[in-house]
């Protein structure tokens, strides 16, 4: 993983601009907030592994801590800074998987993840869980399982089973179901400066605070699943008290960023927000912020996603989103109650009003309907909308100029949705007259079929993409 030597204002001073009309402080809710997610918990099989080294007793706990932000924010960077150190401890010791570990999660080899405890290594990241996956939530993970159970060499001992089978309750989803390693695309190199920890190398030691350390993605980063946008930062194994204190630099969306000298185009997020972090005049400290979240103890009872102190409503258990068109409800790590739409997917977005595609080219507007069922209808205005639009080239490798005619006042739009129901791209053209064109990048998605919806007031057209 490329590292050089950087000021700490490494991952902002890249940073584009996009004028607009005049200044406004930063909204802080651009950090939805941090998620810790409970990856694993080590069983006797798992404790029984000396090829991956010691230090994995039962009832470890591999937490993956996440920075979730609103569409269209970026992480930029994740450090100590003066008066603000970054803090990571444990009460007992940090797992390091002696064999195929690494300090940084995308520096482990992607066909080392099923060789004894490898998954399961602690390590820091921006994004990446492998050098060939993203990590993402367990309940968020679209691809299933390569690590676990079967999937698994079972270790020094040979356990038939393989090892990190576990599939206790206390640990949501288990890694034999989803592994939280999603190869959409190669995730980002990482940047860092300062004094690294030692935590991620064997016999490290068990506590971390330092003013004068950063690690940062140029430019910044978000997720590839631009709707959720939570970013993965660090994965941290332990049969101790886990905690954490971090301080954060967030990048604004272009459209948000203007021309004022005063303007930002960040948001700084410290643990520990100071008197004097806020002394400033006029907008000039406009942009630093505190959440309760940048903070972590394991050991404190955390409530539930009712907001009861222990209580049973934890990610992965049962709940009622309200909607009688979805199945399956239940918490996800957020603790948003998802249920399963038309296509089985949790949270997704193929529910009744929504486009699909029927596999009939005849018709247009396809939409669920109440029960599932996917249907378009055929007329006079669905096929003069058609012949008013062009979307080439299709195939594409890359990028599709997308043309759409005879506009007359009508509030525009496109969606690119994927087969499974999932908004990929969304944009929002307003009211609109006369003809538009415009280009869709679909470089960084993987080779399969796209539905391209298109609406201009009441009317919708469905274009099938096909990415090669």
């Amino acid at each position: 993983m490329a590292r050089f030597a950087l000021p700490v204002g490494l991952a902002f001073a890249l940073c584009s601009t996009a004028a607009v009309a005049q200044y406004t402080p930063p909204d802080p809710n651009g950090l939805e907030g941090i998620i810790v997610e409970t990856y694993y918990i080590a069983d006797a099989n798992d404790a029984t592994d000396t090829d991956g080294g010691p230090g994995l007793n039962v009832g470890s706990k591999t937490y993956r801590v996440y920075v979730d932000m609103l569409p269209g924010y970026k992480l930029l960077t994740v450090g100590g800074f003066t008066n603000h150190p970054l803090t990571m401890s444990t009460s007992t010791a940090f797992f390091n998987n002696e064999d195929r570990g690494e300090a940084w999660g995308g520096d482990i080899n992607d066909l080392n993840l099923d060789e004894n405890t490898v998954a399961v290594d602690s390590w820091l990241t921006i994004g990446a869980a492998s050098d060939a996956h993203w990590g993402v939530l367990k309940t968020a993970d679209p691809d299933g399982s390569l690590v676990g159970g079967t999937n698994n060499d079972g270790g020094s001992a040979g356990i038939p089973e393989g090892l990190l089978a576990n599939d206790t309750q206390a640990l949501g989803v288990p890694l034999t179901t989803s592994d939280g390693l999603w190869s959409t695309s190669l995730p980002p190199s990482i940047n860092a400066v300062g004094t690294a920890p030692d935590l991620f190398e064997p016999g490290g030691s068990n506590n971390y605070s330092n003013d004068n350390f950063a690690y940062a993605v140029l430019g910044g980063i978000g997720s590839p699943d631009s709707l959720s946008n939570r970013i993965l930062i660090g994965q941290f194994t332990t049969d101790g008290v886990f905690s954490y204190c971090l301080n954060l630099f967030i990048k604004l969306p272009d459209s948000l960023v203007c021309p004022d000298p005063e303007c930002h185009e960040f948001l700084i997020f410290y643990g520990n927000l100071l008197p004097a972090d806020t002394a400033g005049v006029g907008s000039a400290n406009e942009n630093i912020f505190t959440l309760n979240s940048l903070c972590f103890d394991s050991s404190v009872l955390l409530a539930d996603c009712e907001g009861v102190p222990g209580g049973p409503a934890q990610p992965g258990s049962a709940c009622d989103d309200g909607n009688a068109d979805t199945s399956n409800d239940a918490y996800a790590q957020n603790c948003d109650c998802l249920g399963d739409d038309c296509l089985g997917v949790a949270g997704g977005t193929a529910l009744p009003g929504q486009p699909c595609d029927d596999g009939n080219p005849e018709t247009g507007s396809d939409m669920w309907q109440s029960g599932c069922l996917c249907e378009g209808s055929v007329g006079v205005l669905e096929h003069e909308f058609a012949r008013a639009i062009t979307a080439t080239p299709n195939p594409t490798n890359d990028l599709v100029r997308l043309s759409i005619d005879g506009l007359n006042g009508e509030r525009t739009g496109y969606e690119l949705i994927d087969l499974l129901g999932q908004r990929l791209l969304a944009e929002n053209l307003g009211v609109r007259s006369g003809d538009w064109s415009g280009t869709i990048d679909m470089s960084g998605l993987p080779q399969g079929v796209y539905l391209l919806a298109i609406t201009a007031g009441s009317r919708q057209h469905i274009e099938r993409i096909v990415k090669l």
